[in-house]
């Protein structure tokens, strides 16, 4: 198996291939890293990356496969952790000049878990300024592009780790949505991103109290997903909005025979792409082989319906980013500001 090979390998799979002496953590990320040196230039996927310590910590999962000792769930994988959430000691810029100096003295809930399962960050992907476009770049890490076509945007605003995942330079990686910070890169980039319901997965103050905000998984296999979503849910003392029980995703799944699913092409009034149209209508017909009844509804939406969600997302994430612009207005990027302003 190439290098290449390595960086497209599965997580679930590389893991197996722990299990069996048959892959090396340290083999992995050896070739993770080689491949993130080679895309840096062209996709800049990364903020901050810890490579050496990530060396340090898959020879340290290396032993424990050797020796038979008891793993996480995700021991020895390298994982890209967008640059929002907190890692003790480790900085968070949230792609913004004025944080860019920011060290957590606490880790985020999902980020400790991922720690403990033996996930290891070896890098932070790249977001927009305080995640507020969909598009990736700012004037502290510039522009992350699309590894399929650079002259495209991987989306955002976890642009980073849906860039990541499709470059080869991370196994699995976290992403954070409000109006499709997940959906919108595992779309532009061809990966899987995961929004999980409310509650699901425990965030930081004060967004977890906003129900539009969730935090969930990119990876290149639902497989992986699930994997990592696994991982990241359950309640937690940090997140008085977190929900209990803890609900485990499973991995295999029954036929849908039956199943009734319903559907609406333009949700109401959204110009949709015929080349978009054409792939979905496909995937129906992917329902319907396997037994389902699918329906296309009429949701009874129109375009107040984006307005009414843009309006919540400004008095609540504009507003809060507006307490920034007395000291720092020069500092932010047109969108962040022009968004603050606006939230103002």
């Amino acid at each position: 198996m190439s290098d290449l090979d390595l960086c497209y390998l599965p997580a679930s799979e590389a893991l197996k291939r722990f299990k069996a002496k048959k892959l090396s953590p340290v083999e992995l990320m050896e070739a993770v890293i080689s491949q993130a040196e080679a895309t840096k230039d062209t996709v800049n996927a990364f903020t901050n990356t810890h490579f050496d310590e990530a060396m340090a910590l898959a020879k340290k999962a290396e032993a424990k496969y050797a020796k038979g000792k008891k793993t996480g769930p995700l021991e020895g994988l390298p994982i890209g952790i967008k640059d929002e959430s907190y890692i003790k000691g480790k900085p968070t810029t949230g792609g913004s000049l004025i944080t860019r100096d920011f060290v957590a003295d606490a880790s985020s809930a999902i980020n400790e878990r991922i720690i403990e399962a033996g996930g290891i960050v070896h890098a932070r992907t790249a977001t927009p300024e305080f995640s507020c476009a969909t598009y990736t770049w700012s004037r502290l890490w510039g522009v992350t592009r699309n590894p399929w076509n650079p002259k495209f945007t991987p989306g955002g605003s976890s642009g980073g780790s849906g860039a990541s995942l499709a470059s080869g330079t991370s196994s699995i990686a976290t992403g954070s949505d409000i109006g499709g910070s997940i959906r919108i890169p595992a779309s532009a980039c061809g990966v899987v991103g995961y929004k999980p319901p409310y509650g699901r997965n425990p965030d930081d103050p004060p967004f977890n109290l906003d129900f539009y905000c969730h935090t969930g998984p990119l990876a290149r296999t639902v497989e992986d997903a699930i994997l990592l979503q696994n991982v990241m849910t359950g309640p937690s003392p940090l997140d008085i909005a977190s929900l209990r029980p803890k609900l485990t995703l499973p991995t295999s799944f029954k036929p849908i025979k039956r199943w009734k699913i319903a559907f609406s092409m333009d949700l109401g009034g959204f110009e949709v792409d015929p080349e978009v149209v054409k792939n979905t209508k496909k995937a129906l017909d992917v329902f319907r082989s396997l037994g389902a009844e699918v329906e296309e509804v009429d949701l009874g939406w129109g375009p107040e319906a984006l307005e009414a969600g843009l309006a919540y997302l400004n008095h609540l994430f504009g507003a809060y980013l507006s307490k920034l612009l007395p000291d720092h207005a020069d500092e932010m990027t047109t969108y962040a500001r022009k968004f603050a302003e606006e939230g103002a």
